[in-house]
């Protein structure tokens, strides 16, 4: 999946290349499948959208399947290999890294980074302390100083994180469950920071992933808990390869 900004230019870019791809399928129908792959139920509902968008549109993932799908319910036949990854000339966000596509969280563990580092990303996202875009780091003072928010899991547990840029549009991300109050800025604070630690990176030059670590401390009760939360990224992809 690629993401694109909810705004009317890109969208437009975008639906100008869709149909010259599907040159077969009336625009009409295209728009209602674009606003399906963005997870509105019509075109006119997103259009209603937009206005209240024009300062500062989310940044959301463009869902290839339900794209697809809604096609398909026109009576066309989908293309088995579409991917809107396609269509990055148009504006869109990549939110593959070219590397990482062996990566899955397979055990407790991995699942457990995956869902407090997205949980975090996506707080920081929602509470507009940061955005997508390379560089649009909105916390106050210096980017290079860090920033520490507060946020709530599924669940309610109490977490917080701390974002930090390192340079070329790339954050670092230190997130903890139940906080203490110390060391959440230190890169291998552990339990000092929390009942759980994790600490990983935001891409955000080309394209919108994160870059999976295995840099995770978790008490054994939290685990399955951590491994369990149903969590969905905000516009970017949950993996990819650490830039050495």
């Amino acid at each position: 999946m690629a993401a694109i900004a909810l705004s009317k230019i890109p969208l437009a870019a975008l639906k100008k290349d869709l149909r010259v791809y599907f040159g077969e399928i009336c625009s009409s129908h295209l728009s209602e499948a674009l606003a399906a792959a963005v997870g509105r139920r019509t075109h006119a509902s997103l259009l209603a959208e937009l206005a209240g968008f024009q300062s500062d549109p989310p940044i959301v993932l463009l869902d290839d399947d339900l794209f697809c799908r809604r096609i398909t319910e026109f009576g066309y036949v989908a293309d088995d290999d579409f991917t809107f990854e396609y269509f990055r000339d148009a504006g869109l966000i990549s939110t593959i890294c070219p590397r990482g596509y062996d990566i899955v969280y397979t055990d407790d563990r991995g699942k457990a980074w995956r869902n407090l580092i997205v949980c975090a990303v996506n707080a920081g996202i929602e509470q507009k302390h940061f955005s997508l875009r390379p560089d649009d780091d909105r916390w106050p003072g210096d980017a290079r100083e860090g920033f520490t928010y507060d946020f709530t899991l599924p669940g309610d547990l109490p977490a917080r994180a701390y974002v930090r840029s390192i340079g070329q549009g790339e954050l670092a991300i230190h997130a903890a469950v139940k906080p203490t109050g110390r060391s959440l800025s230190s890169y291998n604070a552990g339990f000092s920071a929390g009942e759980v630690f994790a600490t990983g990176w935001l891409e955000r030059k080309n394209g919108a992933w994160l870059q999976t670590t295995s840099d995770l401390s978790c008490r054994r009760a939290l685990l399955p808990v951590m491994a369990n939360l149903e969590v969905e990224p905000l516009g970017y992809g949950d993996h990819g390869r650490v830039i050495p």
